[in-house]
């Protein structure tokens, strides 16, 4: 093994178990950056931030149709979004050079069985909720799977292993929704709230049927990735000695504490004790999310993305301290030179990774 790729393993171990010496800061391969400059996309983020345009030519004029499996392949639509800027070196200290299926498409949502639409006016493609009124009386509670979804995930995993690996190492892609949010991309979203109150013990079930087909996506994706030094690398590029995982509960914003650590959680932590290494995603937009799925035991990692709406860094510190007594952190985003210092400085550096475009 080359010396460069057994430090960079130690560094990431260090960054698992909190003994960073100083922290990881990954600014000129970071996710954030190659995320925001994905071929074909660079130039209308230069132009024009606030009106990118991000559909795929084949979904142009198409408004509200519905997407299915077969009218996706990996040499169409996984080229037109991936990285403009590439590596041939398996290392791009301090990450490994990682490669993500990327289309657009809500994997997770879709497997669950929500039609996949497409919207002209968000520039995106985005599940439509079929679970309504009276399910608790339906077969399965009216869950239709389309595993159809999941053999196209995994073909589009595979065309990227067979492309890429090894110069890059293949990764989970990045829409990992949670048990919650699939439930509020399957289900109207007024019956899911009610339901809470009405049909406690059925809602409680069907999340942790979610939390079973998030396990189920991600073993099948990594069926098809091969390992590497008997781990693989998360979307970060971070390098774990085992299983990883991401998970997301974007919706879990609206609920308070009480009802996340009942209905939420639990099924939460099923998905996180299923893989070895776990990173949650949280927003800056609302910091006491982050804190409370700190107090999942079994979690390793903490992400926080900046929102452009959100406290100031000031105000974040103190919470992120408290996260990152038991717990390693990525914070992603945009900051200036002065902002990353500021960080540096006055946080916990022991199990701090910064993935991040630096302003000058």
């Amino acid at each position: 093994m080359e010396k460069k790729v057994e430090e960079i393993m130690s560094l990431h171990m260090d960054f698992w178990d909190h003994k960073l010496e100083k922290p990881i800061i990954n600014k000129e391969y970071s996710l954030w950056r190659r995320e925001i400059h994905m071929l074909n996309l660079d130039e209308a983020l230069r132009s024009s931030p606030e009106m990118i345009d991000v559909l795929h030519p084949d979904w142009k004029g198409k408004d509200n149709t519905i997407i299915k499996p077969q009218m996706l392949s990996p040499d169409r639509h996984q080229t037109f979004y991936e990285y403009d800027d590439k590596c041939d070196d398996v290392v791009v200290y301090p990450v490994f050079n990682t490669i993500i299926p990327w289309t657009m498409v809500t994997w997770l949502p879709a497997i669950a069985g929500c039609d996949i639409k497409i919207s002209e006016k968000g520039e995106t493609l985005w599940p439509e909720p079929y679970i309504g009124e009276g399910w608790t009386e339906l077969e399965d509670y009216g869950i239709k799977y389309d595993y159809n979804w999941l053999e196209k995930l995994t073909e589009f995993t595979k065309y990227l292993v067979d492309k890429h690996y090894p110069t890059n190492m293949v990764s989970l892609e990045m829409f990992s929704r949670g048990p919650g949010d699939i439930l509020l991309s399957a289900m109207d979203n007024e019956v899911a709230y009610t339901s809470m109150f009405d049909h406690p013990d059925n809602l409680k079930d069907i999340l942790m049927d979610f939390a079973d087909l998030h396990i189920r996506w991600s073993k099948a994706q990594l069926d098809v990735i091969p390992g590497f030094e008997g781990g693989y690398c998360n979307q970060w590029g971070i390098w774990a000695p085992g299983t990883v995982t991401r998970i997301q509960e974007d919706f879990a914003i609206n609920l308070g504490k009480k009802h996340y650590m009942e209905f939420i959680q639990p099924a939460d932590e099923k998905v996180i004790k299923a893989s070895d290494y776990q990173v949650f995603h949280t927003h800056s937009g609302s910091p006491q999310y982050a804190c409370w799925v700190a107090n999942i035991e079994a979690l390793k990692v903490v992400e926080v993305t900046l929102d452009p709406i959100s406290p100031p860094l000031e105000e974040l510190i103190p919470g992120w301290n408290k996260i990152l007594e038991n717990k390693s952190m990525i914070i992603t985003g945009t900051l200036t030179r002065k902002q990353v210092d500021m960080l540096v400085s006055k946080l916990d550096v022991s199990g701090l990774f910064l993935d991040i475009v630096v302003l000058d």
